[in-house]
């Protein structure tokens, strides 16, 4: 009988343990929301941006045809890899709850228009702008800005880094 309780209580906390482990890690809701507000987007601009410079000095030829390949079709595992590197700064700096509503807002009409061209928003959509701002979830998004763009910014230049480095080890002849 002692047994079947030991084995009870172990199954209990291994269960209790697993769940606050999924509680805890909300990567696919920073993902969403990271998509939503159009991080991902910029970042994949800035890999198109960086093959037009570097077709630019080292034109698709025979001899850079298997670094190209590889950079075309790369796209996708290195937007995937800065998307891994930012979800750990909004996850030590907002909880799962907070990220959900940033997201619902940028998934909203007006945060698809912001995202989309901020300069055409209209009265409405601004107003809803400024009070998403003014709430609490708004001023602690303001107020960690340094932080966050500190932070960003490290990862940022990581990942651009390296991805130069690769590009410039295929295409060099």
């Amino acid at each position: 009988m002692m047994r079947v309780i030991k084995l009870f209580f172990c199954l209990f906390l291994m269960i209790s343990w697993n769940g606050n482990a999924q509680e805890a890690d909300f990567s696919s809701e920073v993902a969403n929301y990271l998509e939503s507000n159009g991080t991902l987007t910029q970042y994949e601009f800035a890999y198109d941006e960086l093959l037009k410079m570097l077709n630019k000095q080292y034109p698709k030829s025979e001899s850079t045809a298997n670094g190209w390949e590889y950079l075309e079709g790369n796209k996708e595992k290195a937007i995937a890899e800065i998307q891994k590197g930012l979800i750990p700064i909004y996850q030590q700096n907002f909880e799962r709850l907070e990220i959900q509503k940033m997201t619902a807002f940028y998934q909203s009409p007006t945060g698809k228009q912001l995202t989309a061209d901020r300069s055409q928003m209209t009265a409405v959509q601004k107003e809803e702008l400024n009070t998403f701002y003014n709430s609490e979830l708004g001023k602690k998004i303001i107020g960690k800005q340094a932080v966050l763009a500190k932070a960003v910014s490290a990862v940022s230049e990581s990942w651009s880094r390296d991805l130069y480095e690769t590009a410039l080890s295929l295409l060099k002849e």
